[in-house]
């Protein structure tokens, strides 16, 4: 009876330090859930981040392409005028002109190349968050399922655990 007894104490303290393993990885769990959460929240901002600079660069490049419609104007303005016996002013101006169109040209060209690396860096972003998003998923997926098991098996340590206590109060009382 005494042997019994005391193998039963055993089963019970092995259960408990089962559990208490358990426990700890389901804390485990739950904390790499919640950092997960937290680096999707911060990949998320950062997604934004990145469209709105994205949007400010297209709407730059479309100031700068009307300036050089603008320019464009002006520059066949002045080619008539000159053409109608504007002279040398108008020729000084013309060169002025060119080189602002020039220039701005150089320039929209710039942002549109800047404007693309931003799209692609935006299109290698979202899919990398996706990608995360979609590990993540499955990660809590796991995790639920992981967490359900070990309810399962708590539930039944839990009633194993009651039984070994009654059969001790029974063996000793």
């Amino acid at each position: 009876k005494s042997n019994e007894v005391l193998n039963l104490k055993a089963q019970l303290k092995d259960i408990r330090a089962k559990m208490e393993l358990l426990e700890m990885k389901i804390q485990d769990l739950e904390d790499s859930l919640h950092n997960k959460v937290t680096e999707l929240e911060v990949c998320e901002n950062e997604l934004q981040r990145k469209k709105n600079e994205s949007e400010l660069l297209r709407e730059k490049v479309n100031l700068l392409e009307e300036e050089i419609a603008e320019l464009r104007t002006d520059l066949t303005i002045l080619r008539e005028e000159r053409k109608c016996g504007g002279g040398a002013s108008s020729m000084s101006l013309e060169g002025t002109v060119a080189e602002d169109v020039q220039a701005l040209w150089r320039e929209v060209e710039r942002l549109k190349a800047e404007l693309q690396g931003e799209r692609d860096s935006n299109e290698e972003m979202t899919a990398g968050f996706q990608q995360e998003r979609q590990t993540w998923k499955q990660e809590k997926e796991k995790v639920i399922q992981y967490q359900k098991q070990l309810q399962q098996s708590y539930l039944h340590m839990y009633k194993r655990n009651q039984n070994l206590e009654k059969m001790l109060q029974q063996l000793g009382g």
